[in-house]
């Protein structure tokens, strides 16, 4: 036990301070790169996005974004590489529906969303091509007094094969004109989660704060076109 002018300092309380500071500015945003995954196909067009854009972006400059009024968002993917092989189905599953319903109830105050194409009508297609539960979240053992803390607190831990310190998350998407299939934007980007000191209840958490991070940024951004437009 150590004291100090006659104060009880607990072990787990210095240790919570120690891996406080460790931790600090460990904090969520964007990954430091992006690997094309294959579901774009072409990506000779993409350059390396600027300041609040994705890592790597196309905008086609003759596009005029401000005609086009609806919208048809194909169902989302998850495309099958190193990085999302294995995923439990079940799941895989919650990721797609996540994914749809945020991007879907985003864009539905600025698009009608339909289901035919024609003349004023885009086509999203985007695809999940990272996806990691979060669940580690201290460096180490911090004594027993923080471990029995930790196991108190009730948290829904993925499966192994998804296990790991933080969360992470990674999507292609593309923007096409339905009348002719011509590509008018596409990006790829990836986000990580924040390493803190107490668990998440939820171990996608990261993940589904990036999804609602694309899904915020993709409507700012296509609203930004239209008036550029």
């Amino acid at each position: 036990m150590a004291r100090r002018t006659g104060t009880r300092v607990w072990p787990a309380t210095i240790a919570i301070v120690v891996a406080g500071a460790a931790l600090a500015g460990c904090a969520a945003g964007q990954a430091g790169s992006a690997r094309p995954s294959g579901f774009l196909g072409d990506y000779a067009q993409l350059r390396a996005g600027g300041e609040g854009q994705a890592l790597l972006v196309y905008v086609d400059p003759a596009a005029r974004f401000s005609t086009y009024r609806k919208m048809i968002i194909d169902p989302v993917t998850i495309w099958r590489d190193e990085e999302t092989k294995d995923i439990p189905p079940d799941e895989a599953q919650d990721l797609i529906d996540d994914l749809d319903d945020v991007l879907r109830m985003t864009l539905d105050d600025d698009y009608q969303l339909v289901k035919e194409p024609g003349p004023d009508v885009l086509r999203l297609r985007v695809a999940i091509t990272e996806a990691e539960g979060s669940w580690r979240v201290v460096d180490g053992r911090l004594g027993d007094a923080l471990d029995e803390d930790l196991r108190a607190v009730e948290t829904k831990e993925p499966s192994d094969a998804t296990k790991s310190f933080v969360g992470k998350a990674g999507v292609e998407a593309e923007i096409l004109d339905t009348t002719s299939g011509k590509r008018l934007a596409a990006a790829i980007d990836r986000r990580v989660g924040a390493r803190t000191l107490t668990p998440e209840k939820n171990a996608w958490s990261d993940v589904e704060r990036a999804f609602r991070y694309w899904a915020d940024r993709l409507r700012d951004r296509l609203a930004e076109l239209r008036k550029r437009s």
